[in-house]
Order: structure tokens, then sequence, then C-alpha cells
């Protein structure tokens, strides 16, 4: 960083930046099209100057004043270093020198004056960042903990979120937490391998011990082959928890940073509570429970032969004693945990474990798989059993009500709707439950107030644990995969009569947001562009008059720059560039009779198809670059070179010129706000699309000329 006295010499000299509306609209003070030199006075006498390169090198710089300012009558150079030193100035390349003898400043004798520097014109030396946001990802949204369903009779729930409230409420349902960092492998275990829709029926580990000990190497079977019924989803075991009455009094497993996110599971309503067929199913079926407090660490404690050893077995409470341990946990005074009667009890109890299957059928509400349509019922055999798995999980938690853990839910949200479709995730209860407070509903009302509030004031953030390998730089495949997977969806109807498009654009900038969302969202935006220009008198405006379009791009990518975000950021440019370019294909088509005619038709904008084309190019490249040799025939031509003029040949008969670049994004505030290589790297794409309109790339050419010509 520079010294105080060269960074307020620099703004002393420098144009000051109009901020006002937080830093979306770019000041025209900022523009960069000109490299004209200024001179200036600089009020500090510890620098003679400043290097283009920002806030570095800033001890060099110093030095370089000092030595200039105590040797000013030092001989003077040659015309011809001076001319060098001057196009290096120039070109950025370094900081300025002050001589008495040069041309560009005048340096004064007497070492009391200030002392004279050169000034390139708009250019910023020290990085000016947007005006931060009123919120942050640790500020708490106090009105979630306010949707109590059993107190707040105001709250309107989905018969999804009743069914669920009900189910925690009675201890019909199972709790599980998840590592941040396995939610990819959790996911995807549920997926079949195939792909053909029947699901694979994962061994109980005491089965695969037997199996083993036979030789037997298959670890699974097709869900079909034991009941003749075809699930959609893999089954397999994992621990969970069965929560108190309301989730209250008892934690769950992790910490709420490390695992940030559960999920919760609803247990087979065949068995009524006051019989004992629900523990003879368990029994039967190896449903394992453990009581609170005891670790039971299953897979370390299986034999050979499938038995629990180390005490484990022993150990064992069925489901309706677990439910009479939690009571006394909510009304006694002294209860046992851990094998220990605890006097006077406990403010948290530690969480207890049962070991049960999972999956099998999608996620049922109100009777109904989401996933297939087909009616299902606990009682005749065709919905959630312990034999086959309870189903995909119907609600998702979290354990704390600040916005970073909220904006987690609605990612996770989104990475459920990714893998199993949109029609098992669309409606899927979100809830906040703590020992202390119990379960709160996060109902659609309080997610758009998040939402509203991520858009106006909350300062946007990626995925702590993606930011790091999603650069320009350090892109890993599978961070990136889960990075497209957590893009929230902004097509819902509810959602779209609550946010403005500029309120979008911003989300989508800032947190991410799907393709087809922000394919949709400039679509409209150029709809409205459209449509006030056929309002216009006919005074011969272009189709770009109207800004809506270029106005939503530049607040996503000033929320982007905000989180910093490379691939968010990229994601707008190129959809604005499909979207603005189709949309003046289309106008281009009224005077072109071959568009019509099926002949050349607009770029396609679908939510994927850019993605592959640049995934396909990808794989081409690295495969010719592989796979490459120039062969010649026998007219001394390549094959690939005469395979390009036959190409070029055919291409001329129905030839349709490409449609001009889209209208210009003025990112000078912008580009003046980040050193970030990936930001830049968009930003700076968006400068050349800008000047491919303006002509300023064919000046910008004649100076660079001419510099290197002086």
């Amino acid at each position: 960083m520079e010294n105080n006295s060269t960074h307020n010499g620099h703004h002393q000299i420098l144009h000051k930046r109009s901020d006002s509306s937080g830093g979306n609209a770019p000041s025209s003070t900022t523009t960069r099209t000109t490299s004209t030199i200024l001179e200036g006075t600089e009020e500090s006498q510890s620098d003679g100057g400043y290097e283009s390169g920002g806030s570095r090198g800033s001890t060099r710089s110093v030095r370089s004043g000092n030595s200039s300012t105590s040797d000013g009558n030092s001989s003077s150079a040659s015309t011809s270093s001076n001319r060098k030193q001057y196009r290096r100035v120039k070109s950025g390349l370094t900081k300025l020198k002050s001589n008495k003898s040069t041309n560009l400043v005048t340096q004064q004798s007497s070492p009391n004056l200030q002392q004279p520097v050169a000034v390139i014109a708009n250019f910023q030396p020290v990085i000016e960042p947007l005006e931060s946001l009123q919120l942050h990802s640790s500020n708490l949204f106090e009105p979630l903990l306010q949707s109590d369903p059993t107190s707040n009779d105001e709250l309107q729930l989905t018969q999804a979120e009743l069914e669920v409230v009900d189910m925690l409420n009675n201890e019909k349902a199972v709790v599980k937490t998840i590592r941040n960092a396995d939610w990819t492998a959790f996911l995807q275990k549920f997926k079949p391998i195939d792909g053909n829709g029947s699901g694979k029926h994962e061994h109980h580990p005491a089965h695969q011990k037997i199996m083993n000990a036979n030789n037997t190497m298959n670890s699974t079977t097709h869900s079909d082959d034991d009941n003749n019924v075809v699930y959609p989803f893999n089954s397999f075991v994992t621990s969970t928890s069965i929560l108190p009455c309301g989730a209250k009094k008892m934690r769950c497993f992790g910490s709420s940073n490390e695992y940030a996110v559960g999920v919760v599971f609803a247990l087979p309503t065949a068995f009524p509570n006051d019989d004992n067929s629900e523990d003879d199913a368990v029994l039967r079926t190896k449903t394992w429970s453990w009581p609170s407090g005891y670790s039971a660490k299953t897979e370390f404690n299986i034999d050979h032969h499938g038995n629990l050893i180390n005490g484990r077995e022993e150990a064992l409470v069925p489901l309706s004693s677990m439910r009479i341990m939690n009571y006394s946990y909510l009304y006694d005074v002294d209860y046992i945990v851990g094998g220990r009667m605890i006097k006077g009890g406990l403010t948290t109890i530690p969480y207890n474990e049962v070991y049960i299957r999972v999956g099998g059928h999608g996620r049922i509400v109100n009777g109904v798989d989401l996933c297939t349509g087909q009616q299902c019922n606990d009682a005749d055999g065709t919905g959630r059993s312990f034999d086959y798995g309870i189903g995909l999980p119907v609600a998702l938690f979290v354990r704390e009500v600040d916005f970073g853990h909220l904006v987690r839910l609605l990612r996770t949200r989104a990475r459920y709707s990714a893998v199993f479709g949109v029609d098992a995730a669309k409606g899927i209860p979100l809830l906040y439950m703590t020992p202390e407070h119990g379960v709160r509903v996060f109902t659609e009302e309080l997610q758009h107030q998040v939402m509203k509030t991520m858009a106006w004031d909350l300062n946007p953030f990626q995925n702590p644990s993606l930011a790091h390998k999603t650069g320009i730089d350090t892109t890993s495949e599978p961070h990136l995969q889960q990075k497209l997977e957590e893009l929230l969806d902004l097509d819902d109807d509810h959602l779209k009569q609550v946010l403005t498009p500029e309120e979008m654009a911003r989300i989508a900038g800032g947190f991410g947001a799907t393709d087809e969302s922000v394919a949709n969202l400039l679509n409209n935006a150029v709809q409205r562009d459209i449509s006030e220009e056929a309002t216009k008198p006919l005074d011969g405006c272009p189709l770009e008059s109207g800004h809506n379009l270029q106005d939503l791009v530049n607040e996503g990518l000033a929320f982007a720059l905000r989180a910093n975000d490379y691939h968010t950021s990229r994601q707008l440019l190129i959809l604005y560039t499909l979207v603005a370019t189709k949309a003046r294909s289309r106008s281009n088509s009224l005077n072109n009779p071959s568009i019509e005619n099926g002949e050349g038709s607009p770029i396609d904008t679908s939510s994927k198809h850019w993605r592959e084309t640049e995934k396909r190019n990808k794989e081409m490249g690295a495969d010719n670059d592989e796979r490459h040799v120039p062969i010649r025939d026998e007219d001394g031509i390549k094959h690939h070179d005469r395979e390009l003029i036959r190409d070029e040949r055919a291409l001329g008969k129905h030839f349709v010129p490409p449609p001009p670049p889209p209208p210009p994004l003025d990112t000078d505030r912008l580009r003046s706000a980040t050193n970030s290589d990936g930001l830049l790297a968009v930003l700076g794409a968006a400068q050349v699309l800008r000047a491919m309109q303006d002509g300023s790339a064919k000046r910008r050419v004649k100076e660079s000329i001419d510099s290197i010509e002086e």
C-alpha cells in the first residue's frame, strides 16, 4: 500500500468520482478512451510521481521521489532517453522520474517548491471499491424467529409444510445433518447409475458382511428383485436422529457451520404408536437405534457375520423407547442420558442415532410421489417402509438464522432440484430448527422478504467453500458443477410478482441464477425496449435506443463485482450478447428473407446451449491439438485448408452476414472498482464490444501506432 502522503496526493490530482447511487451508475469522469498527459502538482514532497501499477511498488516510488528531489541539480538526460521515458510512462510500464531538462515535466531548482508530476487523465491508480451495503452474511433475519407454527395462527402453511410440522410434533420423522463437503456424494447416492429409472437396493452392512464371508461380490440388487416394485431411486442405510416433540431440547450432529444444512425424512405411517408392530418391523429389518449420548460407530463394530459387537447390540433401544426418553427429556426434572442419571436435567440433550434405510421412493406429499406421480400408501406396501426405504428427504433445515445460512439453504434447495428434478423440489418445506426454539417454518412470504433484502441491503457473497475453487485460473470441474447446481431459479411466478426485474438482475449477479432465469429476464427486457421503441415517433431511432436491457446487465455486473464472482459475471455478459444479438437478428430478418425461409436462424439462447457448445469446442480443440498433423496433397495444399476452402465456397451460396455486436455497456466505474483478473477479463470483454460499436477501437489502434512511432 502507498503511504498516506502519496495516497492523498493522488486523490488531489485525479478527478473525483461521484458514487451516490452505490456504484451502479458509472460516472462520466471515468472514461478511459483518452491518453492525454496532464500536468499537475503533488502536495506531498515525499514522492515525485507514482507507479501505473496502482498500489504496488509504493516503497520504490517514495525512494525515487526522494532521490529526484535531492538530486534536482544533477545533469540532464539526453533527448532520446526522455522520449523513451515518456513512452514507458504513457504505456504504464514505469513511474515518471522528474528531471529539470525533460520536455514532459519542468523541475523547479528550489527544493522548497512543490514537485510537478505528469498524470494520465482519468487514470485511477488506487482501487476505488463500490460502496458497501448495510448487511452482511452474519446479520440475523429476525422475522423467522416469529414463524412458530404452534403459536402463530397467521402463518399460511402449505400442505407439505403442515405434514412436516405434524411429523416433527409426533416424532414420526428423523433428521440428518450433512457435512458441507459431503452434499454431492449424499445426493448422488440416491441417483440410479444406469439412469433407467430403476433404483438399486444397497444391502444392509450386516448383510454385506455375510455376503463377503460367502465371497459374494455384488453388494446391491435391483429394487424390483425383492418385491416386484420398481423404485425411482437407490435405497441405502444411513445414520439419523429422532428428535423430541417439536424438535426441542436435543441438538443435531455436528457444528452448525461445518454441517450447515440438514434433511428431514418421514417415517412410515402404517404403524400406530400404541402397539408393538413398529418395533417388530424395526427388529426384522435391522433398523438399529441407540439412545441419546451413545456413540455407536456402527461401521467399526460389526463382525464378519454381520453381528454387532463391543456391546452395541446390548445397547440397542426400540423406537418406542426412544420416544419415551424424548418425552422424559422435555418434561421430567431427572432423566438418564448416556447411561447416567442426570439430576436437574440438561439444557441441551446430545443427539441419538437411528440407523435406517432411506431412498427408494421419491418425495411423497399427501400420498403422492411427486417424482413419479404415483399414489403411495404405507399400509398396503406401496409407500414408505423400513424394508425398501422411506423415500427422499421431505424437508431441508438450518440451525442458524443469519443470512449466510439462509442463502445456503436456498442454494441447497436449488441443488435438490438439479439432482432430483423440479417436481421433486417444488414447494419442499424449508425449516429453522434449534433445541431452544424448536421448529420455525421458512415460509414463502419470508423467503420473498429475504430475496428483497438480498437485492437491496445484503452484500452478495459466493459459497465460501467454492469461491477459491472457481476462479479464472483455479476452476475445478466438480466445484464448478456444484456452483451450477446451486444457481437460484428466478422463474417462479409468485416471485415475479414480488421482485422487480432490477432486483432479479441484482440477485442473479450477486448470488447466481440459472441460465433459463437470466435469459428469460433479459428477453423480457428486450421486449420492453421494443415496446417503448414502438411508442416513439418514427424518427429513425435504432432498436437499441431503449436501455432496459443494458440497465439490467449493469445492475447484475455490479453485484457480481461485489461478490467477486467471475463465473456469474461471465454468464451475464454471454447471455446478454446472445439475447441482444438474437433481438437484432429478428429485426434484420425483415430485410433478409433468407432468414425467414430457414436458411439462417437466430442464435439459440436456450439455457444449456452455450455451455454445451463451449464444452464441446474445448474438447474438440484439445483433440485437435493432440491429433493434428498437417498432411499435404499433390497440389501442396493441406487437407484441412482444402476443406476450409470448400466450406467457404458452400457458405458463399447462402451467406447470411453476422449481426452487429450488442449495444455497448458502460463499465468504466466497475473496472476501476476491482483488481480481480477474472472480473477485469469480463469487463474488458464488455469494453471490447463497446469499442466495436463506438469506433474507439480504431482510435486506440491509431494512438498505439503513434506511440510506437514516437
